[in-house]
């Protein structure tokens, strides 16, 4: 099994791309990018998704090995796939994988005391649900802020700048479904 940073640069590689190239494209430094492909620090989520779209990859083609496609899928808790992002003190987990044809992607986030998606505002072609499971988050979409209590659910346009963040000092769970799978 390969890490993310190992597919990331194969990814690069087979673009021929080089490390500046994609770094200016993802606006990160090439010291930064190189240390993610070398597995020495993580992307936050923000970036992680930057990075697929620029290699033209979801982001689960990143985290996961590829196997065959499926028609229905279990996922037991135990055997889930998380990736976590220091940076942005954010965990996340596919409740499918990626072996699975599929028109969503449910996630399950772990978002940490003070944790965020990234301090930049993001959008992409979809539309987005979340329904927070336990504790509080803010959602930014455009210039208004939504904030989500445990039980809340929110759904939204992916064509909006939108971006999230835990203000609190507990962490929050959320699942989140995307349309179309961006992971």
């Amino acid at each position: 099994m390969s890490s993310i940073g190992e597919r990331i640069k194969k990814s690069r590689n087979d673009r021929g791309l080089s490390l500046r190239e994609l770094a200016t494209r993802v606006e990160l430094s090439a010291s930064f990018l190189s240390q993610i492909e070398q597995g020495k620090a993580s992307p936050s989520i923000e970036n992680l998704k930057k990075i697929a779209t620029s290699l033209d990859v979801k982001v689960s083609y990143l985290i996961e090995d590829e196997e065959e496609r499926q028609n229905t899928e279990l996922v037991r808790k135990d055997g889930r796939k998380y990736i976590e992002s220091l940076d942005s003190n954010t965990k996340m987990a596919l409740l499918t994988t990626s072996n699975i044809d599929k028109a969503m992607e449910p996630i399950l986030y772990e978002i940490g005391p003070f944790g965020e998606s990234g301090r930049s505002y993001y959008s992409h072609h979809g539309e987005e649900f979340i329904y927070i499971v336990e504790g509080k988050l803010d959602i930014y979409i455009d210039d208004v802020i939504h904030s989500l209590n445990e039980g809340d659910s929110l759904y939204f346009k992916s064509s909006q700048r939108h971006r999230f963040k835990n203000n609190t000092d507990k962490t929050t769970k959320a699942i989140w479904v995307v349309n179309p799978p961006s992971f």
